[in-house]
């Protein structure tokens, strides 16, 4: 079994242990239907993949004729392509969560089937056991998290701890994980983390250890540990006015909270990306801008064919890069759509009404006469963005 296809069935797995329907509850619509893409292509992957087909991901999506190339496959769930386009047609949130998990399960229990005497492809699922406790507030998290930090002060030569996700961002709300930066020399051997972290007295769930990221329930809180060696950030910001290979290395360290930093490596680095080169800022938004003719031109196809799976991807792509292009003109990275509704009302360079029509673009895509009115909208906010001035 191929890498592509191992890494997708392992994010299946994630999202029905720790469903993303919190992000529905929170009115941060554009992350939610970003996951549902997500979902898309990595189902395809591990089907195309169980069949002997290419399987790779794509930048823009090459996910053209879905419904039918999956529907027709030997081994694949019932009808997979047909739910598949119900999933990307179905404007209800609720619905087209249960569609995608329904369609995850099956996949999954196909993949395990696949395995032909060699073992489990990996946990089996456990629906919803990493879901937090959402009576937990803010304050107690933050508290949790500092705890945390001094515990793995314990892993050998931790040089320094953040936190970073929504509590490092100052979003919290009782349905928020614990998001951990942990940053050494080297990334801390799997055996020693486990150890460390089934030691613990308040732990639930797991620990789910992965090559470099933890992922445990503690008293009621969802808690990720993502390491990362100190080399790993001093190159990425020696490259610097080159764009970061690992885009939510720098995401993260802009935003993080520091919690451990005895030698002050951590606030260092962070004051390397406070103020980001013009140089850089250019580089990356003529990225994102220049993967727009390629973009029309999949659009084009697809709405040709009425190939609603494939607009789908393309919509939620195009957006995530635009919302590349808007972040980098703010001074601000992003690698995937999350707290948008929240931070892009803060910005300097900012558009009016911009999240209303970025949801409106990548929602559920029912009617085929929409699709040409989508794409001229989002050709119309890209060109208010060439217009306003830096920030």
């Amino acid at each position: 079994m191929s890498n592509h296809v191992i890494e997708a069935a392992a994010q299946l797995r994630w999202w029905l242990r720790l469903p993303p329907t919190n992000l529905i509850d929170r009115g941060d619509h554009v992350r939610f239907r970003y996951a549902l893409y997500l979902m898309i292509h990595q189902v395809a992957t591990v089907l195309y993949g169980i069949n002997g087909l290419p399987e790779s991901m794509y930048y823009p999506s090459r996910l053209e004729g879905a419904r039918n190339r999956l529907d027709g496959l030997t081994r694949a769930p019932e009808h997979a392509g047909s739910i598949l386009w119900t999933l990307a047609t179905e404007r209800d949130p609720e619905k087209a969560w249960a569609a995608a998990a329904g369609l995850m399960r099956d996949t999954l229990a196909l993949l395990e089937e696949s395995a032909d005497g060699r073992g489990s492809m990996g946990w089996e699922v456990e629906e919803g056991s990493f879901k937090p406790d959402q009576s937990r507030n803010p304050d107690d998290l933050y508290a949790l998290a500092a705890e945390i930090a001094e515990r793995l002060r314990l892993l050998e030569k931790a040089s320094a701890v953040a936190l970073g996700g929504s509590l490092g961002r100052g979003y919290a709300d009782r349905q928020s994980d614990i998001d951990l930066l942990f940053f050494g020399p080297s990334i801390p051997r799997e055996v020693d983390r486990r150890r460390l972290i089934s030691a613990w007295p308040d732990i639930q769930h797991g620990p789910l250890v992965e090559p470099a990221c933890d992922s445990v329930v503690l008293d009621g809180a969802m808690v990720h540990i993502r390491y990362w060696t100190r080399q790993t950030v001093e190159d990425m910001l020696a490259a610097i006015p080159r764009p970061p290979v690992q885009r939510i290395l720098a995401e993260e360290l802009q935003k993080c909270h520091v919690l451990i930093d005895p030698d002050g490596r951590l606030l260092a680095w962070k004051g390397v990306l406070h103020h980001i080169p013009s140089e850089l800022v250019t580089v990356i938004y003529e990225e994102a801008r220049g993967r727009l003719p390629a973009f029309r031109k999949q659009w084009q196809k697809a709405q040709e064919s009425d190939d609603r799976i494939h607009l789908y991807c393309l919509a939620n792509q195009a957006v995530n890069d635009f919302l590349i292009a808007l972040y980098i003109r703010n001074g601000r990275f992003l690698s995937t759509p999350r707290w948008i509704h929240l931070d892009t009302h803060a910005f300097d360079v900012g558009l009016p009404e911009l999240e209303c029509r970025l949801a409106s673009f990548v929602d559920g895509i029912d009617d085929r006469k929409d699709t040409a009115a989508r794409w001229r909208a989002l050709e119309v906010l890209w060109g208010k963005l060439a217009s306003l001035p830096p920030s």
